[in-house]
């Protein structure tokens, strides 16, 4: 079977295509060492090499530009917990010195969150990945 770069990025996440536009996935694989999560654009900075997810007034994770997908439905970011790496790059004002999203444990219980909200009419919000 020949294997594509989708499965390699997307391993653990069951993902599938749910359109011609858009793949479906779980955000959080069995091991909980890879997730999918949901951001505002204000979290997202786009750089010479690829993307910064900014955490507070100075740190970011920097991504490739395969982790990042900003669509008409959001932006959502495709984070891995052996390539979580902080650093401190960047004075970005609009945000405080808070700490509580300087850690894997944190993002994965914003990604657990995400998947188990339902909103005011019963709905889950799935992920949806353009292609």
């Amino acid at each position: 079977m020949e294997k594509n770069f989708n499965d390699f990025r997307f391993s653990g996440l069951n993902y599938r295509e749910c359109s011609n536009k858009y793949y479906t996935m779980n955000r959080i694989n069995n091991d909980e060492t890879k997730i999918v999560v949901k951001v505002e654009s204000d979290h997202l900075l786009k750089t010479k090499f690829g993307w910064a997810l900014v955490l507070n007034r100075s740190n970011v994770v920097f991504l490739k530009e395969w982790q990042v997908n900003c669509n008409w439905y959001g932006n959502y970011v495709l984070l891995e917990k052996s390539y979580f790496q902080i650093k401190t790059w960047g004075t970005f004002e609009m945000f405080d010195d808070s700490t509580d999203l300087l850690s894997w444990e944190a993002w994965l219980n914003v990604a657990k969150e995400q998947r188990d909200y339902v909103d005011e009419d019963g709905d889950k919000k799935i992920v949806r990945w353009e292609k």
